[in-house]
């Protein structure tokens, strides 16, 4: 098996272009005031998180302590990161849209240490945590200290590291007492990065400007990247001011989920079909409308592609903007590799396909059926090291030969570029990349008393993938209530219930609740027969 790696951590990686960039600004944030953006240079990005890394080290941290880091991408979010990398702790990123429970029992099943978090109401989720031997925030709070005070004057000396020694964790699950933390050592990252690169254009001469958080497995590749590269990136989730960044910062590579494309697209066609001229030119010169449209939307002709991931693009948003010589990259990976497995190319004709395999991984299909489709299952560098402290869900995914069965299910054409066709897990993928874990709300729900089986699962509503609540309710209760009164009680329930579920793991329609008469359908092994349930 060809392979990449080279025997690195992930701090030697990134830290050899910290040095060789100096003043050119890393990372930018527009702030939410609108004044300007909050940013930093590679070197002082190299400083300020050698001094976080000082203190650390003289506080006590030990190798392999977990620090998590609650809250949305800032400068003092990458500090605080690189700082715990280099004193030989583990980064633990938590979702900032994670509520109380959720996190505190992420901080206890994963036996966190340590936090850095953004704001106040970060702090009181976590402040009462008895075993946190150190709390950092990022805004300035009374009587608690600030990123910037531990940013010691003492010279650091770097920590030997192994590269096959965990470097990050990122939890696919908060709520329930099941929490699977990934375990992702230097190497997997590193790997993954190489690989990238290696595939896609992406230099110290590209501006980039990425929607997904760095809490997330997508968008914290595209910051390890960026960082390891030198290109410049612009990270931010407001959709209303974004074509005001892509303009003022001549974005060349624009990175987001498909939710963000498939709003720009039909934002365009609208836009297209409303001007003759421009409908004129969509039918007989495409591509010159094209430029017309990347000078306006990023003020020249620096536009190198669009790079999509975290959910499946619309293959009618990909042909759209191919059409008018925007480039579009789809890619697809996991968290437990790193992420990324797949990425297609800017222009081909395999519209649909997340494209071949990147270089060190392997990619088969597993018992395909006459179509060729079956189980994906892959094998590199960068699959992770395993689930922490949870060997038996370890085995469930990842084979004693290194193979890790996806749960998703596709084929691999003539040319080994795969097209996904499904899922054989029950994960939820909402437009904007959110995996939604069924169990996860399933555990919770279940509680109610009014319930007496739960099952959710993902559906449409008005062309967007929703979760759905399929309800059946205590029998004693359907003797009493008419139908339409127990989905009212049942759904004022689920509200109140939800209240600690982060807002896209809720059901947020009335719609979407679907009341049985009777028990679900269940397999020999007392499984709900899913498939049963798709609809209302």
């Amino acid at each position: 098996m060809s392979t990449l790696v080279r025997t690195e951590t992930l701090v030697e990686m990134i830290e050899r272009t910290l040095g060789r960039q100096g003043n050119k600004i890393a990372l930018k944030i527009p702030k939410h005031d609108g004044s300007g953006y909050d940013q930093i240079s590679f070197a002082d990005l190299k400083k300020r998180s050698d001094q976080f890394a000082a203190t650390l080290k003289k506080r006590g941290l030990q190798k392999g302590e977990k620090f998590v880091i609650i809250g949305k991408p800032r400068t003092d979010w990458a500090v605080a990161f690189l700082g715990v990398l280099k004193a030989g702790g583990v980064a633990l990123p938590i979702d900032a849209s994670w509520q109380a429970p959720e996190v505190q029992r992420v901080l206890r099943d994963m036996d966190a240490i340590g936090a850095v978090v953004a704001d106040a109401p970060h702090y009181e989720m976590i402040k009462d945590q008895r075993q946190l031997q150190h709390i950092v925030t990022m805004d300035r709070l009374p009587g608690v200290p600030t990123v910037s005070d531990w940013l010691s004057s003492e010279r650091f000396e770097g920590l030997p590291t192994d590269p096959d020694e965990v470097a990050v964790m990122l939890c696919t699950s908060g709520t329930t007492g099941n929490s699977k933390g990934v375990m992702l050592s230097h190497t997997n990252i590193v790997s993954n990065a190489q690989s990238a690169l290696s595939r896609i254009d992406f230099t110290d001469q590209d501006i980039v400007l990425a929607i997904p958080p760095w809490y997330h497995v997508f968008g914290l590749i595209v910051l390890v990247c960026s960082l390891s590269a030198g290109a410049q990136l612009i990270y931010t989730d407001d959709y209303k001011n974004l074509p005001k960044y892509m303009v003022e910062n001549r974005v060349s590579i624009l990175v987001g989920v498909p939710k963000l494309f498939h709003a720009m697209y039909e934002k365009l066609e609208g836009t297209i079909q409303e001007n003759r001229l421009a409908r004129f030119l969509w039918r007989y010169a495409p591509t010159l409308l094209g430029t017309k449209i990347k000078k306006r939307l990023v003020g020249g002709n620096q536009l190198k592609y669009f790079l999509s991931g975290g959910a499946p693009l619309d293959t009618k948003v990909m042909r759209g903007l191919r059409r008018l010589g925007i480039g579009m990259i789809e890619g697809y990976g996991l968290t437990e590799t790193s992420p990324a497995l797949t990425f297609s190319t800017p222009f081909n004709d395999k519209i649909g396909s997340v494209g071949p395999a990147i270089p060190g991984v392997e990619i088969r299909i597993d018992d395909p059926n006459e179509e060729g489709i079956g189980e994906i299952v892959v094998r590199g560098p960068n699959v992770m090291k395993g689930y922490y402290k949870n060997p038996e869900a370890t085995r469930k995914i990842l084979d004693p030969d290194g193979w890790l069965h996806t749960g998703d299910l596709g084929y691999l054409d003539e040319d080994g570029w795969l097209y996904i066709k499904g899922r054989k897990k029950n994960v939820i993928v909402l437009e904007g990349g959110k995996n939604v874990y069924p169990e996860e709300i399933e555990f919770e729900l279940k509680q109610i008393p009014l319930i007496e089986e739960i099952m959710i699962k993902g559906g449409k509503r008005k062309g967007l993938e929703v979760i759905k609540a399929f309800v059946y309710p205590k029998p004693e209760l359907l003797q009493k209530h008419s139908p339409d009164e127990l989905k009212k009680m049942i759904w004022e329930a689920i509200k109140e219930k939800s209240k600690d579920f982060a807002q896209y793991k809720r059901v947020h329609s009335q719609q979407d609740l679907i009341i049985l008469d009777k028990p679900f359908e269940k397999s020999s092994k007392l499984d709900i027969k899913r498939y049963l349930y798709d609809e209302a």
